[in-house]
């Protein structure tokens, strides 16, 4: 018996391996566009971020200028904008004291010393597009 000779010769691929691998390729480009996308908003989220903690840091040593330099008595306020920032403070008084006693060699005596020294309840409130943030901190100030 002889054999038959089968001519089976495939020039190509079929049309479902190249759909199987356009499915795969498709899958592919998005998973990577999905990766990017969520890198860049993650990296210009962690850059707004630092753009806003670096404007409240200034906005701390405005707020100490004004607390320290006004040899202030009284409770203040005050408002501003730092690189647009908006930016609100207010403060009050917790408590108000004098240095310790020290003891007058000529009269043999303690005497009290003069209130000087006052510590602040500092409320800042910082606001950047529909960002919102309220910070509370105390702040230390002294009579010249």
């Amino acid at each position: 018996m002889r054999a038959l000779k089968i001519n089976n010769r495939q020039q190509g691929f079929t049309l479902v391996e190249v759909m199987i691998a356009g499915v795969i390729l498709i899958m592919t480009v998005t998973a990577m566009t999905m990766v990017y996308r969520t890198a860049a908003l993650s990296s210009g989220k962690a850059s707004d971020n630092v753009n806003f903690s670096g404007t409240v840091g200034m906005i701390f040593n405005t707020i100490q200028g004004h607390v320290r330099g006004g040899n202030a008595t009284e409770p203040m306020n005050g408002s501003g904008n730092l690189a647009d920032v908006e930016y609100r403070w207010s403060t009050e008084l917790i408590d108000k004291k004098g240095a310790s006693e020290k003891f007058d060699i000529d009269e043999g005596e303690w005497m009290e010393q003069p209130i000087r020294f006052y510590l602040w309840q500092v409320e800042l409130t910082v606001t950047k597009g529909n960002k919102v943030r309220v910070y509370h901190y105390k702040e230390f100030s002294w009579e010249r």
